[in-house]
């Protein structure tokens, strides 16, 4: 199971900001406008791994949100992360103590923002290991798992491997040396050509997402939307 992520924004294009990149970053995300919306599914008994809340939300605010949160059992563990405009420092301390364990003030970039929700989830949940993704790709580590939108991708462990280093590199040009290192517990031949060689097989058995992966002519290879 992939790590959720509840987002409680009432700017609905920023909230549509967060959802996507949040899921293209491989989490599942549930969004919301509205406190009262997100108690609805509290009390469905859903529980995601991470609560985002804007402070400043219409009806109930952020701080009486997380109070609540912090109140009940079975929500009192997990993370809560604070979005304001407000930057005074009685504003950030009354978040702090309500339990908050971040305060992001905006505006703020999209990308320290996922990388401050991946350190407090590594604080809490150390024994999992992140889903990395993009676009309708999803690679699990700890499931040894791989999807292209609904459909698992069957792969042997070294073409697994590289695709797991070309994700944790995303964006990155990875050298054919490196991805060389990385298989090399699975009994890699000894010329880089065999690099090209699972590249072209994970490509086909990825079938539609294959066309995330790309050649970098003399170096070795990236991915990328």
């Amino acid at each position: 199971m992939h790590y959720t992520i509840a987002v409680v924004e009432d700017d609905p294009d920023l909230l549509e900001i967060l959802e996507y990149n949040l899921k293209k970053e491989g989490f599942e995300v549930f969004a919301f406008e509205r406190g009262e919306h997100f108690l609805k599914f509290m009390s469905e008994g859903k529980k995601p791994h991470l609560v985002v809340l804007d402070v400043m939300l219409p009806g109930m605010s952020g701080f009486e949100l997380a109070k609540i949160i912090k109140g009940n059992e079975a929500y009192r563990d997990i993370p809560v992360v604070f979005l304001t405009a407000k930057t005074l420092e009685e504003d950030k301390l009354k978040g702090f103590e309500l339990g908050a364990d971040d305060y992001i003030s905006k505006p703020f970039s999209v990308k320290e923002f996922i990388a401050r929700i991946r350190v407090i989830l590594r604080r809490y949940y150390p024994q999992r290991l992140e889903a990395f993704g993009l676009g309708e790709l999803k690679l699990y580590p700890d499931r040894f798992e791989v999807f292209c939108g609904d459909k698992k991708v069957e792969l042997t462990r070294a073409e697994f491997k590289i695709l797991q280093t070309l994700l944790e590199k995303k964006g990155e040009v990875v050298k054919r040396s490196t991805l060389m290192d990385a298989i090399a517990p699975f009994g890699r031949e000894t010329v880089s050509r065999a690099v090209d060689v699972h590249i072209t097989k994970i490509r086909k058995k990825l079938g539609e997402c294959g066309k995330y992966i790309k050649t970098v002519r003399g170096v070795g290879y990236k991915v990328q939307e």
